[in-house]
């Protein structure tokens, strides 16, 4: 059965009206992910000793101590470019399959999606460096699947939030003034956070404090496939939501004459969706990119070298 499903999938691929963008798309995906399997394994092999070297103390502690924003910076790309299954559930309804087969395909794709393995590639390499210095491999394993079973809660999690923009959107305002104030050494969440991760480590009770993630993936994973089991009808859970449609005329952009037309409909465009919505708020993001550069505020980014990239990064060349 899974061979036939992904045979269906080759060639809605390649039978596609647009297909040779999707081509493009996927080679562009492609280089993307060579890149930040690159920069990752940087990461986890050089992460030990960059910190030995700063004498931030136990490298371990440290990771663990910012582990919360890497979770949920990690829950926040998932909900901004991860692709959801719904696409896949729709075409596969018109055909004789049982709902549960098509469910388990559907939601056992993302299981391997890029989003789930691409942490790999900083982990087992901290883990092996871990282990090379002498820390206990039991202990080193039991908080590797304890994280692991972490990320993979987040792709599930990002598979029920779908589009629920009136739950995500306050979580991430929250975690940014969490930020702030860690920053500005008013509130330190990490205090509260980094003994659970440290939890996953300590030995004799880590490798049990490590199944609690475990068991809290497996929930997410029975609760994800009663729900779209229980919704995956096209009149129901599946159908497009339709909500009111609400008037906005931008007359303060009137002023500008025939521009302010094509400004109005591009406000609209924008506004509608997702896609463009999500290139508006990164854009945004990176306008304060240029100031871990020549600010201070990271010591690695001081050289010559890094302000040389900095200037050509930001101006665009």
């Amino acid at each position: 059965m899974l061979k036939h499903f992904f045979t269906l999938q080759w060639k809605s691929f390649f039978r596609a009206a647009s297909f040779k963008t999707n081509l493009a798309f996927k080679i562009f995906m492609i280089f993307g992910a060579i890149y930040f399997i690159l920069v990752f394994l940087a990461m986890g092999f050089g992460s030990y000793f960059i910190i030995k070297k700063q004498g931030l103390g136990d490298p371990l502690r440290v990771v663990n101590q910012f582990m919360i924003y890497y979770i949920l910076g990690d829950l926040y790309i998932r909900y901004m470019f991860q692709k959801m299954p719904i696409l896949n559930i729709k075409p596969l309804l018109y055909m004789p399959f049982k709902k549960s087969q098509v469910v388990k395909y559907s939601l056992g794709k993302t299981v391997f999606s890029f989003f789930n393995w691409m942490h790999a590639f900083f982990f087992i390499p901290f883990s092996i460096v871990l282990i090379t210095q002498d820390y206990d491999p039991l202990a080193v394993i039991s908080w590797h699947v304890g994280l692991m079973a972490l990320f993979f809660c987040n792709n599930f999690l990002n598979i029920m939030m779908n589009n629920k923009d009136a739950i995500f959107y306050p979580m991430v305002g929250i975690l940014a003034v969490l930020g702030i104030c860690q920053y500005n050494g008013w509130f330190d969440i990490t205090v509260f956070t980094a003994p659970i991760f440290n939890s996953f480590f300590d030995l004799p009770y880590g490798p049990v404090y490590s199944l609690i993630p475990c068991l809290l993936l497996l929930g997410l994973v029975i609760g994800s496939y009663s729900y779209f089991r229980k919704h995956m009808y096209l009149d129901g859970g599946l159908a497009t939501k339709h909500t009111e449609a609400k008037s906005e005329d931008y007359t303060w952009l009137n002023r500008f004459g025939n521009l302010g037309t094509f400004l109005k409909n591009d406000i609209k465009l924008i506004r509608r969706n997702k896609r463009s919505k999500t290139t508006v708020i990164l854009s945004v993001l990176f306008i304060f990119y240029g100031l871990l550069f020549g600010s201070g505020m990271l010591e690695v980014y001081e050289g010559p070298v890094w302000s040389i990239f900095a200037g050509i990064f930001v101006s665009g060349g």
